[in-house]
């Protein structure tokens, strides 16, 4: 392959990929009434199991009705929004911060607390459970820190997604 037709290639798939995230956009309240749907029926069918109980199972289910105008509402005016800096600090330094910090968690906690093999594990259950508790917030903290430094280095920009 010459030079050219790797140029053209990749000048197809990027117009495929905008046609794709254009196509996404215009079907974005389906994308959220569909969600809606299926986050409601895993709520009842957690209820009907015996996972849940009743009324855990309609506050989720009115939460996520809630959810849906705002999540329509954001989607659409997030480019438009005069806060979007702020915006941008508060989704990755709170979201991306107790995401990863609680999947870190999860996953020490079971390696060093929980598991059978454990070296924490002959513990009371009462200091394991606030050794858990003091994991969570410190691993939290620190994801939150290292997403604050990265969105620091980034200068707070948007994906390109938004700004397009």
């Amino acid at each position: 392959m010459n030079e050219k037709e790797i140029i053209k290639k990749e000048m197809n798939k990027e117009e495929n990929n905008k046609s794709f995230w254009k196509k996404l956009d215009d079907k974005t309240l389906l994308i959220n009434i569909i969600s809606f749907i299926i986050g409601t029926i895993l709520f009842w069918w957690l209820f009907f199991i015996g996972i849940i109980d009743l009324m855990r199972t309609i506050f989720l289910t009115i939460l996520n009705l809630l959810i849906i105008p705002l999540l329509y509402y954001f989607i659409n005016n997030f480019g438009k929004s005069k806060h979007q800096k702020i915006i941008i600090k508060i989704v990755l330094v709170g979201g991306g911060g107790f995401f990863f910090g609680g999947i870190t968690w999860f996953i020490t906690g079971y390696l060093l607390i929980t598991a059978p093999w454990a070296p924490l594990q002959a513990l009371p259950p009462v200091l394991r459970g606030r050794i858990l508790l003091l994991l969570l917030l410190t691993l939290c903290g620190i994801a939150a820190y290292i997403m604050y430094r990265i969105g620091k280095k980034r200068d707070w920009r948007p994906s390109s997604y938004y700004t397009d």
